[in-house]
Formats: C-alpha cells, sequence, structure tokens
C-alpha cells in the first residue's frame, strides 16, 4: 500500500467538502493515510474553455500513485466528466468510489436525499400550513434538481397540491439567476406563493436576501428553504431551514469503502447515508429568543473582527505579489522575486504552499498558448515557489509524481491541496496548499486568490510577448532588410552617440564610407539578381570587420554604406578596411558569380577638439571615398 489516496471535487462546494473531509480525515487519520485533494472550480455558468482548464486539474494525479480515488461525483458541475474520471480510474485498475451519482460498475456512496427533503415539504404543509409551493431548482439536467424536484412533486401530490407551472423555475445553482427569478416572482402581479423550496442553500440566501430587498418580511410574508446545511445558512438572518445530508458521514463512509474495497474485505458496493431536516426560522420554527441560531450568529460576530482583518490582509498581499511579479523584467527574476515575497509573507497559508509554473511558457513569450501548453499537466513543470514552514524546501520535490512534498512519514497524516491555474481552457501552472484544510474556508478567498495569480501571471507574460514585439518592431524600424545592417533613419540615434561618445573621451571617431563599384554596370549587364548579390556581400564584410559594440555598419543608400566606431584611431580603420576588402575577395574567389565585386572605401577620423559636425565629417568622408572612386575608374576603363 501506498497509505495516499486521491481525492476530486469542487471549490464551489467549500462548506459540503469540508464536512466531507472531516469524516475522510477520521478514517484517514486511523489507517495512516495521506489525503491528495484536487479541487477545480467548474461551474455551469462558466464558458466551456474555462471549464475545460479548471478540470483538467484531475490529469495532474498519477492515479498509479495511489491506493484509490474518491470523487465528488455529484459536485464537480458536470456530470460527464464525473463519469470519465471514474471509469478511467476503474480500467486502469485504481480503486474507485463515487459521492453522490451512480455510475455503472462504480462503488457509490451517497445520501438518501428523498428523506430529508420529503421531511421538509411535509413539515411546510403540516407545520405551516403551506398550500401554494415552488421549486427553485439548480441546473434543469441536473440529478439532484431532478431528484428533489421529484420528491417535491411526490409530497404535494399526496396532499393533493399541484406544483403550478409558474411556481417552477431553475437558478442555474448561482445567485445570479436566483435574484431575476425572485425579481421576475415579485413583478408578476400574481400572488406570491406561501414557501419556496429551493434545491440548494446557496440559491435560498440569494431568494431571502433579495426579497428583503424588496421590502418583504420573512418568514412573516413567504416561506424561503434550502439545501446542504452549509455553514451561512445558520448564521444568516433568518437562519435557514434546510436539509442536512450529513456530509462528514459520507466522507467517512466513502474512505472506508474504498480501503474495504483495496483490501478485498467487502462485496457491497453501495452505501446510503440519511439526510435529515434541520429546521430554521426562514420556516418560522426557532424564532425565541437565545435560540440555537443565536447564540452561533453572535459567536460568529465576535470573530468579526478577525474575518475581517483577514480580508484586509489578504487585500494587500494580493496587491503586493501583483506589484512583485510584475515588476520582474524575465521569469528567472519573478521567480526570486517570488520566493523572497513569500518567505516573507507566508502568514496567509502558514508558510506551506508551492507554486508549480510551466518554465518555459514564461521563459518563451514567442509561443501561442496552444503550442507552449499542448500538454497540460504532461509538461515538466518548475518549483516557482517552495516552502514547507515558512523555508525553502525543493528537496521535496517528487519528479516522478510532477508534484512537491509528497514523502510519507508512518504515523503522520499530511493533506494536500491542489488548485489549477489557467488561460482559458490551457494551464500553465497549479498550486498546492499543505498542511490543512483551512485554504477551503471561504474566509481565505482561495477562488480570488487563484483569479487574481491568473491575471498577473498572464499580464506579465502578455507584457513579455509585447517587449519582445517592440524589439522586433524597432528591429525592423532601424534594419535594412536586405542586408540587416542599420538604415539610414537610424543615424541619431545610434551612430551621432558613438561619435559623441568618442568626444567626450576626448578621442577620434572613424568615419568610413564605402561605395560598390560599377553596380549600375552590373544590373545592366548581369541583372539585378547580381546587383542585389553584390551589396549584400559587400555587407557581409561590413558586418565581418566590426564585431565590437563601438562600431556600427549602416546602408547609407543604394549602394553606399557608412561604418561608423567610437574610440577609434588610423590602425582600427584600416584594419576594418583590410577586412572588408578581404571578404569580398573571398568571395569573388568562390567562383559563384560572372562579375568580381569591389568597393571604394574612404574615411576620415574625427578630431575630439574640432567643433566640426557630424555632417562636415560625413562629407569629408565621401569626397575621399570619390577620389578614390573616381582612381578605380581610371584604372578601368574598359568595363
Amino acid at each position: 500500500m501506498k497509505h495516499r489516496i486521491a481525492i476530486y471535487s469542487n471549490g464551489y462546494n467549500g462548506s459540503i467538502t469540508l464536512k466531507a473531509l472531516e469524516g475522510i480525515k477520521k478514517y484517514a487519520a486511523a489507517n495512516d493515510l495521506d489525503i491528495h485533494f484536487y479541487i477545480s472550480f467548474a461551474a455551469n455558468n462558466r464558458s466551456d474553455g474555462t471549464n475545460k482548464g479548471q478540470l483538467n486539474i484531475y490529469n495532474l494525479a498519477k492515479l498509479e500513485e495511489y491506493d484509490g480515488l474518491i470523487v465528488f461525483s455529484n459536485l464537480l458541475n458536470n456530470i460527464p466528466t464525473a463519469e470519465e474520471l471514474c471509469t478511467a480510474a476503474s480500467k486502469k485498475g485504481v480503486p474507485v468510489v463515487s459521492i453522490g451519482m451512480k455510475f455503472d460498475g462504480i462503488p457509490y456512496v451517497g445520501n438518501n436525499n428523498e428523506e430529508g427533503m420529503k421531511d421538509l415539504v411535509e413539515h411546510l404543509i403540516t407545520e405551516h400550513n403551506a398550500k401554494n409551493i415552488a421549486y427553485l431548482g439548480g441546473a434543469r439536467e441536473h440529478v439532484d434538481t431532478i431528484d428533489r424536484e421529484r420528491v417535491v412533486r411526490m409530497v404535494l401530490k399526496k396532499h393533493g397540491i399541484e406544483l403550478k407551472d409558474e411556481y417552477l423555475g431553475y437558478g442555474d445553482w448561482t445567485p445570479e439567476k436566483c435574484v431575476e427569478l425572485t425579481d421576475k416572482l415579485i413583478d408578476s402581479g400574481n400572488a406570491l406563493p406561501d414557501a419556496i423550496v429551493c434545491a440548494n442553500d446557496i440559491m435560498a440566501l440569494a431568494v431571502i436576501n433579495r426579497f428583503i430587498e424588496r421590502g418583504f418580511n420573512l418568514p412573516g410574508d413567504i416561506i424561503v428553504t434550502g439545501f446542504d446545511n452549509i455553514e451561512e445558512s445558520g448564521i444568516s438572518y433568518p437562519a435557514l431551514t434546510t436539509v442536512d445530508q450529513d456530509y462528514e458521514t459520507i466522507g467517512y463512509e466513502s474512505c472506508k469503502l474504498l480501503y474495504e474495497i483495496v483490501e478485498g474485505k467487502t462485496d457491497s458496493l453501495d452505501v446510503s447515508v440519511a439526510s435529515k431536516l434541520v429546521t430554521g426560522e426562514s420556516c418560522g420554527c426557532n424564532l425565541e429568543a437565545d435560540n440555537q441560531y443565536d447564540i452561533r450568529r453572535r459567536k460568529y460576530c465576535s470573530g468579526i473582527h478577525a474575518k475581517n482583518n483577514q480580508s484586509s490582509y489578504f487585500n494587500r498581499f494580493m496587491r503586493a505579489e501583483r506589484d512583485v511579479i510584475l515588476e520582474s523584467y524575465d521569469y528567472k527574476d519573478m521567480k526570486e522575486n517570488l520566493r523572497k515575497f513569500y518567505r516573507s509573507n507566508n502568514r496567509y497559508f502558514n508558510g506551506n504552499f508551492y507554486l508549480m509554473l510551466n518554465r518555459c511558457y514564461f521563459e518563451d513569450a514567442s509561443t501561442e498558448d496552444f503550442e507552449a501548453l499542448s500538454e497540460c499537466y504532461e509538461a515538466d513543470f518548475d518549483a516557482t515557489v517552495a516552502l514547507k514552514d515558512g523555508e525553502e524546501a525543493d528537496s521535496l520535490i517528487d519528479s516522478n509524481l510532477r508534484m512537491p512534498g509528497f514523502i510519507k512519514k508512518q504515523g503522520e497524516q499530511h493533506i494536500y491541496i491542489f488548485y489549477p491555474l489557467q488561460n482559458a481552457e490551457y494551464n500553465f501552472g497549479y498550486v498546492v496548499f499543505a498542511g490543512g484544510t483551512s485554504v477551503i474556508q471561504e474566509d481565505y478567498h482561495v477562488y480570488e486568490y487563484l483569479e487574481k495569480m491568473e491575471q498577473t501571471l498572464m499580464h506579465f507574460r502578455i507584457t513579455q510577448r509585447l517587449e519582445m514585439v517592440n524589439k522586433e518592431l524597432r528591429y525592423m524600424y532601424d534594419r535594412d532588410p536586405m542586408t540587416g545592417l542599420y538604415n539610414r533613419f537610424c543615424f541619431v540615434n545610434h551612430a551621432v552617440p558613438l561619435i559623441n561618445e568618442s568626444k567626450e573621451h576626448k578621442k577620434s571617431a572613424l568615419i568610413m564610407f564605402a561605395d560598390i563599384n560599377d553596380l549600375k554596370l552590373i544590373n545592366d549587364r548581369y541583372g539585378h539578381i547580381f546587383g542585389d548579390k553584390a551589396i549584400i556581400t559587400v555587407s557581409g564584410g561590413i558586418k565581418e570587420s566590426i564585431t565590437n559594440d563601438n562600431a556600427i555598419g549602416i546602408r547609407y543608400g543604394g549602394d553606399e554604406f557608412l561604418i561608423i566606431a567610437a574610440n577609434a584611431n588610423r590602425k582600427c580603420a584600416e584594419e576594418i578596411r583590410r577586412s572588408i576588402n578581404a571578404y569580398i575577395e573571398k568571395e569573388n574567389s568562390l567562383g559563384l558569380s560572372p562579375v568580381k565585386f569591389s568597393v571604394s572605401i574612404g574615411y576620415v577620423l574625427t578630431d575630439p577638439r574640432s567643433d566640426k559636425s557630424v555632417t562636415d565629417y560625413i562629407d569629408e568622408a565621401d569626397k575621399l571615398m570619390y577620389e578614390i572612386k573616381n582612381e578605380y575608374h581610371k584604372n578601368n576603363q574598359s568595363n
């Protein structure tokens, strides 16, 4: 046995996940198991590309390195993916347990939602005399939406009550859609229902809040109930009447079933845990002073200052991290800066944190996302930040698992939580939180943290791409496309500073003119292809003759070239002239052209004590070059 399990879940269901995790931890602690939690933020209201990038986190796990897998199938917000993950694990021979959804041949642990929902609707009818009851489901095709609607209809039918079409809606599990549906119900002009049964607590709380904003009194004007019994439902006002699915027991039973399968100790592949009604103030129960919800609210409020401090610290932390990333000039610099930052600011995650990035993606900004990130989590990831107890922990990186920190010690239980980093459907990294489950709590704003980090890292890469493009544009603006030499337009930015630098150091600068001999004749007699060849050959000679940063070559005109060199002397000038001619002679000796190329070269050295302008020196060099060219023509009149 490897003494570790993988778990797949969704971050939007943090309070449910935490409850189940408590049960899993109990079994895991008693059996010396580590827990590796892979969490996405896929949702029905997010784009297909974004959801793909989120769901990719499940591909990070090397399942063969685990004793087994637990999938929160009902929480992934993607039924096909949940079934695919369970089936793929089973085909690999990895024991797998599905929570909340049944798939053929896959062991299952779930809750008997029917009992809790049935008790809730019965309670509304028998205790609160509700006759007109509305149902607000989540995603229309989601199994939980369908099952809970079925039970509502069943209980209503038992009491001779019909679920009217105008009292049926689907909120897609999102507060925004629920607010929209609440407004539509209020503004319809029809009588409000006696009660609205919502398929989860998040939607119910959004509906309650909207009714209060619109001036209604709850539960006096209308009853609203939820499902899930999340932490917020018990501290809100009015406290929510809901159904507790007992996820702590579900978590424990799922881990227990998984290891019974691993050890071959069970033939039972289905476990059901009963749900139960939790009556709150939103239906009119527990309204007496000092009820259990008043006590919970006082306890919550007593810690509100600490929560506000935490939120304030988070905002400062994220602003500071953003500055650290965006002030870095390349990946290496960013890595160094982030490591220093996290060493000094590790309170947020208790000093146990890993940031794993695709180094090539950030080092090479020229590649497109689909090209650079096509391997997804099969790529090599760099430990950009690796901290254990606030100290750098690169030595803990397990290259086989492609993950950090997984050194199992007998008797120690470790929990690692993985979240994806993405740009739409493409993943450029992931983060790992180690040492506890507190990061899942809403107080830690982990969704916002990941989102801001993604935005900042993409901003960094876009900046790198822009700088790369700007360099290319500057190069194109400054360079002659045929020869690669500087063009005439760059003279002020590149040539003049070299001349001024020489004058500041009280030294001479070289200004050399070169002109191709008989270029018109070459073009007329042999064609422009050989004229271009002559230009490229001379350019090659110039580039080979000036190999340091103190000299530049310029294509000054069609067949005219200018060489500027700082801190030069006559010896330097003659070496450059000889080098250019030697290069041309070497090219001529290859016999690849029907004509031999040559140049006329004239040069001057500036006087640092003189007041002559750069233009004056260029004119002098130009005149000397033409004197040499005239001499060439006298000696080669036969051409």
